[in-house]
């Protein structure tokens, strides 16, 4: 079962990485299979969201019911082939953000997350193809450390990409234009079928406190597909930077330097980006005009004034959770930049060890005691992997196959 997806995935990558141009047609039909449908309810199931419900308040406990699971493939199958499936709206909540502030978060039924996930697993092969290699954020085979990793590798003496933009979109997932993204799908995927099934998870609308919000623009984060989409999105951008500045050789760098020219290295991690320059802050500057006036112009987005600036690399930055700085060298010591997690990162990493720690937790309930090990099992995994470097390919435009 999983094989013969994996086989058409491929196909897909394959396909679409030898004909750059090609629009995929008749994949609808994909959606109605069993096979697939079984697969993407497992991996959404898997997945310890399952354990809250959307609007209908379904959670993967249900699944355990003799015949829910069979029941909700049929219905679901159903709907998809008679083409009367609608997705529900998706059920708002709020985070608390590192500046206190709060997150919005939009939660889909289980449904409409099995929907999606069938949705990812027909598109992201077929995009997966196109995307360069300056994008990290939710991709197969990438992570946040390789995205740091540029970092790492550039900010030094001989490289000297020393000013640092760092750019904020504003509101970005509650921005995004739904016709344009539609276009930008619409490249690559012939099939108008799939194209409304798209359009119309995005107008599915918001629930909040019992009240219906219709959703004119944005992708609500918390849906599986919303990466994906993020990513078909920003890749305009992408590719904004790698036509005027990332498809160059070594040499062609070179003349812009000999001539007094910047030149600029790009890192996007779905919508957190940052571009690296080894020219002066001016030249910097002139670069984030650039990039605001294309995001304004062409996708119908706003930078941030005040969180879009431009740092020196010895003064420091933070990106993606970490802090990065530049030390020059000084008595006799050799230039470094030190690459640690950000302070944000560690008042929230002692925030969750403590509330993990509380007494008040720790009763001596077994079940309380378990799920707290499990918990900080968790957190300590990730904390580790934040310390993982491993060898990353230029930023050059490349292509991956699934």
């Amino acid at each position: 079962m999983l094989d013969d997806i994996l086989k058409t995935q491929r196909s897909f990558a394959r396909k679409a990485k030898a004909q750059p141009t090609h629009r995929f047609d008749d994949l609808y039909h994909l959606l109605k299979l069993e096979d697939w449908l079984n697969v993407a309810l497992d991996t959404v199931l898997a997945n310890t969201g399952a354990r809250t419900g959307g609007v209908d308040h379904i959670t993967r406990r249900d699944f355990e019911r003799a015949g829910f699971r069979e029941q909700f493939i049929a219905d679901l199958k159903a709907q998809l082939q008679s083409k009367h499936y609608q997705p529900q709206p998706v059920e708002r909540q709020y985070i608390p953000k590192a500046n206190g502030k709060m997150r919005p978060l939009g939660i889909p039924t289980i449904r409409d997350r099995v929907v999606q996930m069938l949705l990812k697993m027909l598109l992201e092969p077929i995009f997966e193809t196109d995307f360069l290699n300056c994008s990290y954020g939710f991709r197969p085979r990438r992570r946040t450390m390789d995205a740091i990793h540029v970092c790492y590798k550039l900010i030094n003496p001989r490289n000297t990409y020393f000013w640092v933009i760092e750019g904020d979109i504003r509101a970005y997932f509650d921005t995004v234009n739904h016709d344009l993204l539609l276009k930008l799908i619409a490249r690559r995927v012939a099939d108008t079928r799939v194209l409304n099934l798209i359009g119309r998870i995005l107008k599915a609308g918001i629930m909040e406190n019992q009240v219906f919000r219709r959703s004119p623009e944005g992708t609500p984060q918390g849906g599986i597909l919303s990466p994906l989409l993020a990513n078909i999105y920003l890749h305009e951008l992408d590719k904004f930077w790698w036509e005027r500045y990332g498809n160059m050789t070594d040499g062609a760098r070179a003349w812009r330097r000999h001539k007094g020219q910047t030149n600029c290295i790009y890192v996007r991690y779905a919508d957190d980006w940052i571009a690296l320059c080894n020219g002066t802050k001016a030249q910097a500057e002139a670069i984030r005009d650039e990039i605001r006036d294309f995001l304004h112009n062409e996708l119908k987005l706003e930078l941030s004034e005040e969180k879009t600036i431009v740092t020196h690399a010895c003064d420091g930055f933070d990106f993606l959770g970490f802090h990065v700085q530049h030390y020059p060298e000084r008595n006799g010591r050799k230039a470094i930049t030190l690459i640690r997690p950000s302070d944000k990162s560690i008042s929230r990493l002692k925030d969750k060890v403590r509330a993990l720690t509380d007494r008040k937790q720790l009763s001596g309930n077994p079940q309380t005691l378990s799920q707290t090990g499990r918990d900080t099992e968790e957190l300590c995994g990730n904390t580790h992997r934040w310390f993982r470097f491993v060898p990353v390919p230029d930023a050059r435009h490349s292509h991956h196959t699934v």
